[in-house]
């Protein structure tokens, strides 16, 4: 199967989904990102798959900077839980500093939101120091707007979280 702009890709069928060969994503440091596409094959709009895909292996650093308040406030959360467990915690004292403190993953999952918009999202995780068990989710809707940052959970929206509408554009919503 071809994918415009990932090529041939490998079907898994344990999984169902399509993987693509690893490309350098620039705004993660041209981390290199095997993509796995869900929902492809039977989704009656395909091009908005590619689009979401160009726009990802595209994104620039001003991505990041629209996720580094959330994310920040995500790391203060686990922070205070931390402390407040007697558990060691890094320190970050402004969100310029987040990025130090995160390890981009190697695989961005790719799929239609199943209710809500219907937007395809690409789904990045990575590894943060702050919560080694959950990492950090970061969701792009349309693979180029920040839509969602936090544990990793699998839901692409807020509102999918905590089946709340009104959270549909929150990007990060504290648990607490």
């Amino acid at each position: 199967m071809q994918i415009p702009p990932l090529g041939t890709l490998i079907k898994d069928e344990e999984n169902d989904w399509l993987i693509s060969d690893a490309f350098n994503i620039a705004a993660f440091n041209n981390t290199p990102c095997e993509f796995l596409i869900e929902g492809y094959e039977t989704d009656p709009h395909p091009q908005d798959f590619s689009d979401a895909i160009s726009n990802f292996i595209t994104l620039n650093s001003s991505a990041l900077k629209a996720a580094e308040t959330p994310v920040f406030n995500y790391y203060l959360d686990w922070a205070r839980l931390a402390k407040a467990e007697g558990l060691p915690c890094v320190e970050i004292t402004n969100p310029e500093e987040i990025w130090q403190h995160i390890q981009f993953g190697h695989e961005a999952l790719v799929c239609r939101r199943s209710n809500g918009d219907r937007a395809v999202y690409v789904l990045f995780e990575c590894d943060c120091d702050w919560n080694q068990e959950d990492g950090l989710q970061i969701v792009f809707k349309h693979g180029n707007q920040v839509s969602k940052v936090g544990p990793f959970d699998d839901f692409l929206s807020n509102e999918d979280v905590y089946g709340l509408p009104e959270l549909d554009k929150v990007i990060y919503q504290s648990p607490g």
